[in-house]
Parts: C-alpha cells; sequence; structure tokens
C-alpha cells in the first residue's frame, strides 16, 4: 500500500496545489502501481492533453507510461480483485472539479443539452501471450498487422475550464473490439442531470443504440461514407394496397445526393467554405419508426 501522508491544512487559492491535493488525497490508499496509473490518468485529464490527442487517452498517457512493462488492464484487474471501484474514482473526480473549478458544461440545441463524447482507443500488445485478458484485435502500424490488443471505450463529458475545451473522464469500458467495449458504455451510463447529447465516432454505434435513443439521451454519430439512407414515404393516394414503408434512396456522401436537401446552405470556415445540408424524416431502411 502507498503510504499514507496527510495533506496541508493551510491549502492556498492556488487551483495547481488545490488539484495535486486532491489527487494525492484519493490515490494514497491505493497500492503503488495502481496509484501511478490513476494519477497518471488525472494529469492527463487536468493539464488539457486529451485536447492535444484529440481525446485519445492512450496517446496522452504513452509519454508518461512508455517505460512501463505492464498494461493498464491490470489497473482494472487489480480493481475488480480489491473493493475499490473505478467509477466511484471518476465520479469522485469529476464532483471535485465541479466543486472547486470554473467548469462549464458545453451545452448545444435549444433544448441545451450536455455533450458527452464516446470514443475508443487501442492499446497494442506486441509481447502479449494468450492469457492476455481483455483482449482483441487491433492494428499496429509498427507491425503493420493486427496484433492483440487492449480495446477500451472512453465515455468523457465536455466542459470549458477557463476558456480551455477538456473533457471529464466518467466512464471507462474495456472489449473484445470497438462496438462492444461501446456497447458496454451504453448499458452503464452514468446517471444523468438533464438531457445529454451522446456524440460517437463513425461505426461505433450500433443501429439498435440509435434507435433505443430518446429524448432524454439523444444518440448523434457520423455516418461512413457509403450509408445510405430512406426517405419518409409519399402519403397515401387512396389507392388500395399496402402503403409503402420507405421513400427514394439518399446517398448523403455524393456531391449531388439524389434528393434536394430541405435546407442548403454555406458557412466560412478555417479551411475554407463549408457546405452544410440538412435532410429531414430520414430513416434506415432496417428502423423505418426512427
Amino acid at each position: 500500500m502507498s503510504k499514507t501522508t496527510l495533506s496541508p491544512i493551510d491549502l492556498t487559492a492556488d487551483p495547481v496545489s488545490l488539484a495535486a491535493a486532491a489527487v494525492h488525497s484519493l490515490i494514497q490508499t491505493l497500492p503503488t502501481g495502481t496509484a501511478f496509473c490513476i494519477g497518471i490518468v488525472f494529469i492527463v485529464m487536468m493539464t488539457g492533453r486529451l485536447v492535444q490527442t484529440k481525446g485519445s487517452l492512450a496517446r496522452a498517457v504513452f509519454p508518461f507510461v512508455a517505460h512501463l512493462r505492464w498494461g493498464w488492464h491490470r489497473v482494472e484487474r487489480a480493481m475488480e480483485r480489491g473493493k475499490w471501484s473505478l467509477d466511484a474514482v471518476f465520479d469522485s473526480a469529476h464532483n471535485w472539479c465541479l466543486a472547486n473549478l470554473p467548469v462549464e458544461p458545453v451545452c448545444l440545441g435549444e433544448a441545451q443539452r450536455e455533450v458527452h463524447a464516446i470514443d475508443s482507443s487501442t492499446i497494442v500488445r506486441l509481447r502479449a501471450g494468450q492469457r492476455l485478458a481483455l483482449a482483441g484485435k487491433g492494428y499496429c502500424h509498427r507491425a503493420g498487422r493486427a496484433v492483440r490488443a487492449n480495446i477500451v471505450a472512453a465515455l468523457t463529458r465536455v466542459v470549458m475550464i477557463g476558456g480551455v475545451r477538456v473533457g471529464l473522464v466518467r466512464r471507462t469500458r474495456f472489449g473484445s473490439s470497438g462496438h462492444e467495449a461501446v456497447e458496454r458504455l451504453f448499458a452503464e451510463l452514468p446517471p444523468a442531470t438533464g438531457q445529454r447529447l451522446m456524440v460517437v465516432d463513425a461505426g461505433m454505434a450500433t443501429k439498435e443504440q440509435f434507435a433505443a435513443a430518446t429524448a432524454q439521451d439523444a444518440l448523434l454519430g457520423r455516418l461512413r461514407i457509403k450509408t445510405k439512407l430512406r426517405c419518409a414515404p409519399a402519403p397515401p393516394s387512396g389507392n388500395p394496397g399496402r402503403p409503402p414503408v420507405h421513400g427514394e434512396v439518399l446517398h448523403p456522401g455524393r456531391d449531388h445526393p439524389e434528393v434536394v436537401p430541405d435546407v442548403e446552405r454555406t458557412l466560412p470556415g478555417e479551411a475554407g467554405t463549408i457546405r452544410l445540408r440538412r435532410w429531414s424524416t430520414l430513416h434506415d431502411e432496417e428502423f423505418p419508426e426512427t
């Protein structure tokens, strides 16, 4: 166990000192190896490194753990054997940030939904044996092929702290694939304080998860360029027979889609002009009611 030491009583108003004291009080009772990993995660979360790596926890912590010979999966296994909950650690860190830092949640839309991002990362294990737990297959650029890897999905709450956009980690789950890890996250989401918008990377959210989205937990995901959607059916014509379920076919990725958009406009962007096209009442062919 880590040696327990008391934090100084006369804490200053310096946010760095407050953050260091909070992290110290959380991890000082953990085993040394586990405390090191949790401390690294907190450092990455609270210094804005996730912004530099576009939300990838694996790339953000790599400079701090490149010298280690054991993986992040051992931290979760150690916590499962004991009584320490990783979810409780993230909840405590989240509540501390809300109470002691100038946190401003990022909200979008007329309903002012809080934004929660879900992404998956792959930590390849080049020297992994067959007994590696919580492992799947991930592509390794060094090896040029798919190798055994720890695939983790992370749920982060997007907020602004001191004018900088950061993500507060709420949940992490392992899986044998990105889809499985994301599915485990959806099954164990933290309680919502209001309406929220779940943003998932392209291809990670399944059609069933989109169909299960509600007004409380809306879901937003990027479409792959080969995706095909269907428009709403035409109004009843009065002719006998079964009414149609689908309308025209739409390929959103094409330069000239088959269906005229309801809204089309251009916006100035940093890399040039951005074209915005909007269609309503679209659905997947397998889920006409969504």
